[in-house]
């Protein structure tokens, strides 16, 4: 019985001509906004790959050069789009793409998709994953609308109770009507996406794992909403109540309840400005030593310390460059001050997601948005994880250019004369990112991952009962 209420449903809807139209619309608005994204992602990991090299260049081809101008000219690393940005951009429009890596100070990832752009991309971004968290479900609703709660409306769910057909089985038809068509349209976002990345790079690059986890999680989103359509016709008297409904919840699940969220999640634990950070940061390392003062009390105590334990009386007798010393302790004590601030910093961004992730258990529009980022690739965890991994790259191409400063060079040239081989410069690997296994990126968002699974369970357990109601005669039809 279910599967044949499935069939009729689906074939009303392909028999009316707005609805097909509709359908058809739906269908290819996903299919090119996918290949699009794919294509543009694949554009973006191209560029990056030959500006990538060009920087490699420029660091190679400057030969021979003295360890400490090196560690000033520093190197440039570039923020990989996520495993399957484009699906689910996320919160890349919004954070810098270029970091550059040099001696003294941690760098910022700069020139962002949204700095550089106009005031329209400035809206929340319009990725495959925001019309099939935002698009199909109001589709859905629609479908909804038109389908159960005008049968009830128009007195043909009572004429087929009459009949002998169980509620349950007509509320089951519908919802794998409306599941089985989030499914589809899910489906074609994968292949086209898939196409498109068989055409432009091959299918070696493509994370199958996240892809597939991107695919069952929508699904199971689209599951919800399709329970929750089916829940809301069961229960509402009449089509114009439940559309009703559906629209309020929708309105308040996917656009207040998010910002309120954030606005409430800024207010109990607020993050500093850029300024005050950064003149906070300046203050904390104005108060450590100054390698490039010889007259600076810890570089003078060094300096003592040093000549003691060489056994000379004078600077110039130690068998070791004492700047390149000098210039790491430097290095160390920024190194803490960073430690100290920006872990401040990540914590309070640790705070408010917690935050976020709570209410997220009670909306699936913000949990399946928070999973979705997270298999993507694309949330601000792995832009952390990013920073966290570059700042470790720099760390050791400073210190190791600060030791070959110290103890590579002859005894008898002192100063910023000697320069340091090519070979020495070549010996540096470019730095690579290598995000979290999908698996990882995944126990972070546990809890929402559960949390849709309850809403389905919830959605499901509402259709029942509502059904058995209609079946016993205690709700009128």
């Amino acid at each position: 019985m279910t599967s044949l209420l499935v069939r009729l449903q689906l074939t009303t809807w392909m028999r009316d001509r707005f609805l097909r139209g509709l359908l058809v619309t739906m269908l290819l608005l996903l299919t090119i906004a996918s290949v699009w994204a794919t294509a543009t992602d694949a554009a973006r990991r191209h560029a990056q790959v030959e500006a990538a090299s060009a920087a490699r260049t420029e660091w190679v081809d400057r030969g021979a050069d003295h360890p400490h101008r090196r560690a000033h000219f520093g190197d440039f690393t570039f923020r990989p789009a996520g495993p399957l940005a484009r699906l689910d951009r996320g919160v890349q429009a919004q954070l810098g793409k270029v970091l550059r890596m040099e001696a003294h100070r941690q760098g910022t990832p700069l020139h962002s998709d949204a700095s550089r752009a106009g005031t329209v991309a400035r809206f929340p971004r319009l990725d495959v994953a925001f019309l099939i968290q935002m698009v199909v479900p109001l589709l859905l609703i629609f479908l909804g609308a038109t389908g159960l709660s005008a049968e009830r409306q128009g007195g043909q769910l009572r004429l087929s109770l009459v009949q002998g057909a169980s509620a349950r089985s007509i509320a089951a038809g519908h919802f794998f009507a409306l599941w089985g068509l989030g499914i589809g349209l899910v489906t074609a976002v994968v292949v086209a996406s898939v196409g498109t990345s068989m055409i432009l790079d091959g299918l070696t690059t493509l994370p199958w794992a996240r892809l597939a986890g991107f695919a069952l999680v929508h699904a199971l989103f689209l599951g919800v909403v399709a329970a929750g359509v089916v829940a809301a016709a069961v229960w509402s008297t009449s089509a114009r109540s439940a559309l009703f409904v559906l629209l309020a919840t929708w309105v308040v699940a996917s656009a207040l309840l998010p910002r309120a969220t954030a606005s409430v999640a800024s207010t109990l634990h607020p993050l500093p400005s850029q300024d005050e950070f950064q003149a906070e940061m300046r203050t904390a390392r104005e108060a450590g030593p100054d390698a490039h003062n010889p007259q600076d009390p810890a570089v003078v105590q060094r300096k003592q310390e040093l000549m003691q334990e060489y056994g000379v009386t004078s600077i110039e007798a130690l068998p070791i460059d004492f700047t390149g010393i000098t210039m790491q302790m430097d290095e160390e004590f920024g190194n803490g001050v960073w430690d100290v601030h920006y872990g401040a910093l990540r914590e309070k961004f640790e705070r408010q997601a917690d935050v976020i992730t709570r209410v997220a258990l009670f909306n699936p529009f913000q949990a399946v948005d928070h999973v979705s980022m997270a298999l993507t690739g694309t949330d601000l965890a792995h832009d952390v994880d990013f920073q966290v991994q570059a700042e470790a790259y720099r760390r050791d191409l400073v210190r190791r250019l600060n030791h070959e400063h110290a103890f590579g060079g002859p005894s008898d040239r002192r100063g910023r004369g000697w320069m340091a081989p090519p070979e020495f410069f070549e010996g540096f690997d470019p730095f690579e990112y290598t995000a979290p296994s999908w698996d990882v990126a995944m126990l972070r968002r546990a809890p929402e991952l559960i949390a849709l699974g309850v809403w389905a369970l919830f959605m499901l357990l509402a259709i029942r009962v509502g059904a058995d109601r209609l079946d016993r005669g205690t709700a009128s039809c």
